[in-house]
Parts: structure tokens; C-alpha cells; sequence
């Protein structure tokens, strides 16, 4: 989830936080707002790893130790040291320390919604949970955040904490819904591969953007993959054809209707080994020791493009100047793929070089070893 939705929704929350009774001991409406929405913020300072090493970043530090239950207390219990330090204010320990815990909390909630998968219970465990609900960045969800706090903070003092209560209750229903949108997203891929006689082993339906109604659906069959786009509503949102907007109008359009629903195929890494010359290469270099990271990561690998070397009379095998792989659970719609980590080369007797490109971007390499 995006970081200024989490930082709102711990300000939310922190309204919610019951009050202290002596009024020495009580945080005031800016002090509960602003260590609040710190907190809800906070746990997204593991991004401060990107800067060093965005494929270790993804593959070890992000969603790890700052979003981890087990370590929430310590969190909260830092977040609320600083703020009694720094405004001196240590009568209100008590509870700076739940507005804290409860915007770190609401930060972890919400990232568990999205596909990314977020280790909650970190160091105990490495495994990432997702509920798969909601896309990264979701506007309806944003707005009902928006609209909660907005209503707490117009309320007399007296009524904000079940005015906050009750906007978040509303925000559960909201994902409650999507919910049940993925639920029908699975039941329409499962009845789409047996009426195309795709002998899938398994489907997942993953939210998309611009609506609740829009999921990519990704089935393993055999040695392929099969990739479909759907709104389930049955026509897709409405994005102006602005100019200034790029592709996104047609990225919208790409979420069809069921009946329309059409799967595209695309290789599983495993059969690499056994294609053609420039495959083969896309292989070799997968396997390496150094690309460990991403292969920990993927969830949905898939080979994404092989460039070539220009004005080369070399074969396809050794005429290659980039191996791009990527993960199809962050690629997009009526776009080249968005997230890529792969290797280049500058001649046919330079070595590969583990880079990645910049998100949207075509030649934006940034060299990762």
C-alpha cells in the first residue's frame, strides 16, 4: 500500500486510541495525529534498503523486520520513546505507546491485503502471508480513509474515537468485498480453462488497477503459464484519453468482460533448458549463484525479453545483448513488462552483468553487481 494511505490511516486510528483521564497524561489532537500517522508510515522505512540494493531489498528487507507482529511492541515502544523524548512529554508514555502499536499495526494490516506478501512473523518465521485483496495502490480504499478521519476530526472531541471506530469498520467491509470479488474471479477462471480444455494445476486471481473489478487471473499448466485480464463488472472503468495520461486509458481497456476473457500463454521458466539457442542462454544465466535473490522472490517468473546485440552477424545465441526476466504478478496490461532484473552485456566476450531496469522504462539499466 502506498505510504501516504498508511500514514492517514494511522492517524485514523491513533483518534481511536481511548483517552487518559488526567489530563497531563492525554496527547492533544495534533500530537495524536502526527505520531500517529509517524507510525503508520514508519514501517516502510525498510524502503531505505532500495537505495543500496533493490534486488536484496525485495528478495530480504522489505516487509521483514519493520512489518513483523512479533517485533510490533518494540516498534511501538521506539516510535513512542522518541515522541516523549523529543516533545517532552513522558506523563503521556502510556499512550503514546498505543497510538504507536496501533499505527504500526494498521500499516502491517493493510500491506497484508496486497499481493506482496509481508512476514509477519519475522525472525520466527520467513514465510509471507497475503490475502491477495487489493491492489498496491487503491484509490476507493484511500478515499474511505480519507473520508473517516475527515469525519472524526469535524466531530466534537467526545464522539472522534467512534467516529474513526466506525470508519474502519467500513474500510473492512470494503475489503470484505473484494473478498468476495476474488472469490468470483477464481469460480470465472476455473469455468474459462475448462471451457478452453486448459488442463491447469492451479488458478490465481490477483487485484488490479483502476477498479475493485478488475483481476488478472494466472493459471500453471504444464510448462506454461496462461495470463487473462477481467472486470468483472462487465465493462471497464473509465479513464479520460488524455493525452498526459500515456497508456493508461488502454491499460484500462484491457480488463474485458467474462465473455471476452481470452488467456495468453507464456513459458515457464523449467523449459528453457530445453528450447532454442537464445532460451537456452536465458537459462544458463537463471541459474546462476548471484541471481538467487529474484529466484527467492518471483513467484510467477517468466523470461521477458532477449535483446539483441544491433548490426551483429553472430548467432541468436551469442548475439545477445540483455536477458530480461520478470515476475508476472507486477506486470500490466497494453504495456511492455514494468518490473525487470536480468543481465547485459556490452560484446559477445564481455561478461554478463546482473542489472535491472527502471520501472515503465525501456533503457534505464541500473547495474546491480
Amino acid at each position: 500500500m502506498d505510504t501516504i494511505t498508511h500514514a492517514l490511516m494511522g492517524a485514523q486510528v491513533a483518534l481511536a486510541v481511548r483517552m487518559d483521564e488526567a489530563p497531563g497524561r492525554r496527547l492533544g489532537t495534533g500530537e495524536r495525529l502526527l505520531l500517529g500517522a509517524a507510525a503508520g508510515a514508519f514501517p516502510d522505512i525498510d524502503f531505505l534498503g532500495f537505495l543500496v540494493h533493490p534486488l536484496r531489498f525485495l528478495a530480504h528487507w522489505h516487509q521483514g523486520p519493520t512489518h513483523s507482529l512479533l517485533l510490533l511492541p518494540a516498534w511501538g515502544a521506539l516510535l513512542a520513546g522518541l515522541f516523549c523524548l523529543v516533545a517532552r512529554r513522558r506523563q503521556a508514555w502510556r499512550e503514546a505507546l498505543a497510538v504507536s502499536c496501533l499505527g504500526v499495526a494498521s500499516h502491517i494490516a493493510l500491506d497484508l491485503i496486497t499481493v506482496y506478501g509481508t512476514r509477519i512473523f519475522y525472525p520466527g518465521s520467513e514465510r509471507r502471508f497475503s490475502l491477495g485483496t487489493t491492489f498496491l495502490v487503491d484509490p476507493l480504499l484511500s478515499g474511505i480513509v480519507v473520508s473517516g478521519l475527515g469525519l472524526a476530526l469535524c466531530l466534537p472531541l467526545q464522539r472522534r474515537a467512534r467516529a474513526a471506530l466506525a470508519g474502519m469498520v467500513l474500510l473492512c467491509a470494503y475489503v470484505g468485498v473484494q473478498g468476495v470479488l476474488r472469490q468470483r474471479a477464481l469460480e470465472l477462471g476455473n469455468e474459462s480453462l475448462h471451457a478452453a480444455g486448459i488442463q491447469a494445476q492451479g488458478v490465481d486471481a490477483l487485484p488490479q488497477p483502476f477498479s475493485p473489478f478488475n483481476w488478472k487471473l494466472i493459471a500453471r499448466a504444464g510448462t506454461d503459464y496462461h495470463v487473462a485480464h477481467v472486470n468483472l463488472a462487465g465493462h471497464p472503468a473509465w479513464v479520460p484519453p488524455w493525452q498526459v495520461l500515456g497508456r493508461l486509458p488502454a491499460m484500462a481497456r484491457a480488463y474485458v468482460p467474462p465473455a471476452r476473457m481470452a488467456w495468453t500463454r507464456r513459458p515457464q521458466l523449467p523449459q528453457l533448458s530445453q528450447a532454442r539457442a537464445g532460451r537456452a542462454l536465458a537459462w544458463q544465466l537463471w541459474v546462476r549463484p548471484d541471481f538467487a535473490d529474484f529466484r527467492r522472490f518471483a513467484v510467477y517468473p517468466a523470461l521477458s525479453a532477449i535483446m539483441a546485440m544491433p548490426a551483429t552477424p553472430l548467432p541468436p545465441g551469442e548475439a545477445a545483448a540483455c536477458v530480461w526476466f520478470t515476475d508476472l504478478r507486477y506486470d500490466l496490461p497494453a504495456v511492455e513488462d514494468i518490473f525487470r532484473y536480468g543481465y547485459c552485456r556490452d560484446s559477445a566476450q564481455a561478461p554478463w552483468r546482473l542489472y535491472r531496469l527502471a520501472y515503465f522504462s525501456q533503457d534505464q539499466r541500473q547495474r546491480l553487481d
